[in-house]
């Protein structure tokens, strides 16, 4: 068999089935390995991608909330919540309700506030301070008791809940009632009792003055 081919290319094809062993052995020896390396390199890069895209979501979601609060927060400093409880402010405002609303009469009182726990507030350096608040209306229509209620709730400073509301009937429609309509007059016909909650967020080494109670 050597004879037909030859030495030399005997001793050729010896070298290239050597070369093709060295060359399966490097595949096998180095190859593999480092392609195995790189698929374990490539599947740590993609989760840290996915966090570090998990993190930009995060961080989009926490400033949008941020910009929400910002814009609570501003709404809030505009109608008053970190104001002090000025009585003297209070009744103004009261009085221009009243001749907005077109009530017959609004008398407003507002009792001496009190702290009340609040550990949001807490958290800020802050303290709530809460004033009872008492009215009685006498009005025409319920329609004009609403609509105080109504500009109250949106030109009040600070935040105003109403914790209780009665609306009663004072008079009867008579026929003295139905003249004084038909000339123009609005009689009183039905009397409003509102108990409400006055709150604004105040400082907590701001001292409450009497003007506050």
């Amino acid at each position: 068999m050597i004879r037909v081919i030859g030495v030399k290319k005997t001793i050729l094809i010896f070298l290239l089935a050597l070369a093709n062993a060295l060359f399966a052995g490097l595949i096998y020896s180095y190859m593999i390995p480092e392609n195995m390396r790189l698929s374990k390199e490539e599947k740590k890069l993609s989760g840290q991608v996915n966090t570090v895209r998990s993190d930009i979501d995060r961080m989009q979601v926490e400033f949008e909330q941020l910009d929400k609060q910002q814009g609570l927060f501003d709404a809030l400093k505009a109608d008053g919540f970190f104001n002090a409880q000025g009585r003297t402010i209070a009744k103004d405002v009261f009085k221009k309700i009243q001749d907005q609303s077109k009530v017959i009469s609004a008398v407003a009182t507002v009792d001496p506030g009190t702290i009340e726990e609040n550990k949001e507030a807490q958290k800020s350096k802050h303290k709530v301070l809460v004033s009872p608040v008492k009215v009685k209306i006498k009005a025409f229509d319920d329609a004009d008791i609403y609509r105080y209620i109504e500009i109250m709730d949106k030109t009040f400073p600070g935040h105003i809940s109403i914790d209780h509301l009665t609306i009663t009937r004072s008079k009867d429609v008579s026929a003295a009632v139905l003249r004084a309509i038909a000339t123009g007059v609005n009689p009183e016909l039905l009397e409003a009792d509102m108990e409400l909650s006055w709150r604004t967020m105040i400082p907590e080494d701001q001292v409450i003055t009497e003007e506050e109670k």
